[in-house]
């Protein structure tokens, strides 16, 4: 017998070959009991509608039972006239029919799509075509602080798992017309709803092309997640780089589309994607525009020096102990000899041991349930720490490099990127364990090859670093100027709409104080 067995291959129903309905009722209820007859939440309500055998088809498990009881009421309370209307399906919707988003559909598969949505679908025999009504309930809470970026100013209402409540919440904080909302259905399995939100007349319409066309060519049984859409739609899926900006923020999402980037919503997912991204969309929160400018300058780069301490710190302490202790200056070096009296690993695996106690810790603390995982997280840290040392087995300035390192990580506001970093600094270890100074250096040319080799639909990942546009990088990059300053858009991400604002002329509010004074001291001269 061969082993070579043909491999199955998944059925996906095409919806154009589907049968129509033509107003055989009893043909459309068999199609649907082939599939949707064998779950016990199935339901079909047969009616009479002016007289006429009709049947009102749902799932009851997601479909609003408000809305069912009253579309069954209007049916069987409304009088209809003894004339049946010509267009009967079109006065069902005008005067019967209590739902505001009845449309009309004859695909059986895209009907039978609507049912497992949580639409009523209406079914009268001899009249085509079908009513879908809207009426899915599913319940979902309510909009709260976001868990992930959290801020001290600015919105502190995040996304939720609906994605109609998250469209709301971005027509709330953009008002404006030019806002577009693009709808797909991607699974064949799940069918989820997925929104591509952007501002027409500020971003690019070859960006929009494109995110468009790598959506709609998603071809999945099931998406879960909106990382099921993110990895498949960007431009490098092998790399370890984060090239959407993921974001929980109401106020972020608004600014970036104002920006002229486009955001992907995916329905039961609270995280948006925002794209395209670069390395810089990595330092930048909402809050460094409700600081002065200098407060914001002073925090991205010092987000800057928290990456290089925790991507290098860890690596340079083995390149300086193991291999060149010498480059140290002499105090310094002395001071580490004696904290490494009488340790018996060297320098690399220190290193290695404290790292993977921080990891554990901290996949601990994540796992662990709220109430216990911040204290174990702290505890767990302290004991370990303090229990190292004065087993000798690893030293105390060790402690004080790890400690700084794995704090340096979550001062970076993007968490994918954080867990990047993680993997960086694990990499330079590595590097630095067997070449040294010059596997440091090697391995960090290798890095900055693969982040300018990188692109994010089109953009290169060091925009605005790569040279092309230097502007932006002193008006919004490592210098944030003030924001009266900022009347134009960042030119990186080539904006249809280039201006963020009027030409500012900044009022003189001192005349009117100084008349106001004048004015208060004329009569006391006058009585003397």
């Amino acid at each position: 017998m061969g082993d070579d067995q043909p491999k199955s291959q998944p059925v996906v129903p095409d919806f154009k070959k589907a049968p129509h309905y033509k107003g055989n009722l009893k043909d459309a209820l068999r199609y649907f009991a082939e599939s949707l007859g064998a779950s016990d939440d199935y339901v079909v309500r047969v009616v009479k509608v002016a007289g006429i055998s009709a049947a009102i088809v749902f799932i009851q498990t997601i479909s609003d039972h408000k809305a069912i009881e009253e579309t069954l009421r209007e049916l069987h309370q409304h009088q209809f006239p003894k004339r049946r209307p010509k267009n009967f399906s079109q006065y069902l919707i005008e005067h019967v029919l209590p739902s505001s988003d009845a449309v009309f559909m004859e695909n059986l598969y895209e009907l039978k799509e609507a049912i497992t949505g949580g639409d009523l679908v209406l079914l009268i025999d001899t009249i085509s075509p079908a009513l879908v009504m809207g009426a899915k309930y599913v319940e979902h809470r309510s909009p709260e602080q976001p868990f992930i970026e959290s801020s001290v100013r600015g919105s502190q209402v995040s996304f939720v798992e609906n994605i109609d409540v998250n469209i709301g919440l971005i027509r709330n904080s953009l008002n404006t017309e030019t806002l577009r909302v693009k709808k797909f259905k991607v699974g064949y399995r799940s069918r989820r709803d997925i929104a591509l939100i952007y501002l027409e007349d500020v971003a690019n319409p070859v960006l929009i092309e494109t995110v468009t066309e790598r959506i709609s060519a998603v071809h999945i049984d099931v998406v879960s997640q909106s990382s099921a859409i993110e990895h498949r739609i960007v431009d490098h899926p092998w790399t370890p780089l984060p090239l959407t900006r993921l974001t929980q923020r109401i106020d972020s999402v608004a600014r970036e589309i104002n920006q002229g980037k486009a955001t992907v919503i995916v329905d039961g997912d609270p995280t948006v994607l925002i794209v395209p991204a670069s390395l810089q969309d990595m330092f930048q929160t909402e809050e460094d525009y409700g600081h002065s400018w200098l407060e914001a300058v002073f925090l991205r780069w010092l987000r800057a020096l928290a990456l290089l301490f925790s991507v290098f710190l860890p690596a340079l302490y083995i390149a300086f102990v193991d291999f060149n202790p010498e480059l140290l200056p002499k105090v310094l070096g002395l001071q580490i000899a004696r904290s490494r009296e009488g340790v018996p690993f060297p320098a690399v695996m220190e290193v290695l041991i404290m790292q993977s106690v921080v990891e554990i810790l901290r996949e601990a603390t994540l796992r662990m349930p709220k109430q216990m995982g911040q204290t174990i997280g702290i505890v767990g840290g302290l004991v370990v720490g303090e229990a190292s040392v004065q087993a000798g087995l690893v030293s105390n300035i060790l402690i004080i490099v790890v400690s700084l390192s794995a704090v340096s990580i979550f001062v970076t506001p993007s968490y994918e990127f954080a867990t990047v970093t993680r993997l960086a600094s694990w990499v330079m270890i590595v590097s630095a364990s067997i070449l040294g100074l010059y596997g440091l250096i090697l391995m960090t040319i290798l890095l900055l090859s693969e982040l300018s080799a990188t692109k994010s639909f089109g953009l290169p990942y060091l925009a605005p670093f790569d040279g092309a546009h230097i502007k932006d990088v002193f008006t919004d990059g490592i210098i944030r100027l003030p924001v009266n300053m900022m009347s134009r858009r960042t030119s990186h991400l080539h904006p249809r709409d280039s201006t963020g604002q009027a030409e500012y002329h900044n009022p003189i509010p001192h005349p009117q104080l100084e008349k106001a004074q004048e004015s208060q001291k004329q009569p006391e001269g006058r009585k003397k």
